[in-house]
């Protein structure tokens, strides 16, 4: 509740624009109040995180040894999760999170970053498809256009997964079944921005295989 109520006094502090009328006393005001409300939200970050992580912990989730503590990654996700661009609805990261079991915890490892790769990109597909979706309500593509540009979307999936670069690992935890196997659980993270053009460069060569002039409405239709 408290909560609550400091987001909303932040709200009203910040629709009101600074200007020279703001004295130095009302300036401090208004810092403090932002710093006040960043530490609440950071608390409350760090108690569900703690809430979580004793309950993955009782199920038998652990961290390799030299690995934040399972609490600690927990919270860099929300905090990776809850980024935006300026806008403030863009999200500034595209994420995918999977979990594989093997009978080591390398091979185990590997397998579930592959797979939290896969639905990284598949996430970033279905964004990408939504945006195009969207713009082309104003532009009002034929049935068989619109086709063309969803087949395009799902066919670049091979070209990003090609060109993506290195991903944010940001939860990395594991537990021992009792058939000795290892189950491994990932969380990884990737900048936004750069998924977004990789996608564009995908599409508009997709485009270019088949022939097709669409690629030449490919940056109004995707909006980036």
């Amino acid at each position: 509740m408290k909560l609550k109520i400091a987001i909303f006094v932040l709200g009203l502090i910040l629709a009101y624009p600074l200007s020279a009328q703001i004295n130095k006393q009302q300036y401090k005001n208004r810092t403090e109040m932002m710093g006040y409300v960043k530490k609440m939200q950071n608390d409350e970050v760090s108690k569900t995180s703690r809430k979580q992580a004793k309950s993955m912990k009782k199920q038998g989730w652990l961290v390799a040894p030299g690995a934040l503590p399972l609490e600690k990654q927990i919270e860099n996700s929300a905090l990776y999760l809850n980024s935006f661009e300026d806008d403030g609805v863009t999200p500034k990261f595209v994420w995918g999170d999977a979990s594989s079991i093997g009978e080591n915890y390398d091979a185990a490892k590997m397998q579930a970053l592959e797979l939290a790769r896969y639905n990284l990109i598949s996430s970033m597909e279905t964004n990408i498809t939504k945006v195009v979706e969207a713009n082309n309500s104003n532009k009002q593509l034929s049935a068989e256009d619109a086709a063309s540009i969803t087949k395009a979307i799902g066919s670049s999936k091979s070209f990003v997964s090609q060109k993506l670069g290195q991903t944010i690992t940001v939860i990395e935890t594991y537990r021992k079944l009792k058939n000795g196997n290892y189950e491994v659980r990932v969380q990884i993270f990737y900048s936004m921005e750069k998924g977004r053009m990789l996608a564009k460069q995908g599409i508009r060569e997709e485009l270019e295989k088949s022939g097709d002039q669409l690629k030449d409405d490919i940056d109004e239709l995707l909006g980036f």
